[in-house]
């Protein structure tokens, strides 16, 4: 893997955390940094967080480590107790959460 671009840019509103995807493409080795991104945002997030969206505007495909991630970040948070809502999405990556049951564990702002 190479050095770890800076593919989630992290922002608090209020008392959201919210982290955007900056890449249309999420591979395998993209999964890995998202993955590392996300638990970085999360450990150093404001004490007075109490949820989490993930703006993926920029978000066209995704590998199955991919998708593997995005669980993991759904059961991080589950585990923490704050909710973590899916928003901005474009509509092929909404279209591939579907067919891929995704939306089922997810809120999914409009």
């Amino acid at each position: 893997m190479a050095d770890a671009q800076s593919i989630l840019l992290t922002s608090v509103a209020n008392d959201v955390l919210i982290l955007t995807v900056t890449i249309p493409t999420i591979d395998a080795d993209h999964a890995i940094d998202l993955k590392v991104q996300f638990a970085r945002a999360l450990e150093s997030a404001p004490a007075n967080v109490r949820a989490v969206r993930l703006e993926v505007s920029e978000v066209l495909a995704m590998s199955s480590r991919g998708f593997e991630t995005l669980l993991h970040l759904h059961t991080s948070c589950r585990d923490r107790g704050i909710p973590l809502t899916l928003s901005k999405l474009t509509p092929i990556f909404h279209k591939l959460l579907e067919r891929m049951g995704f939306l089922r564990l997810f809120t999914v702002d409009a």
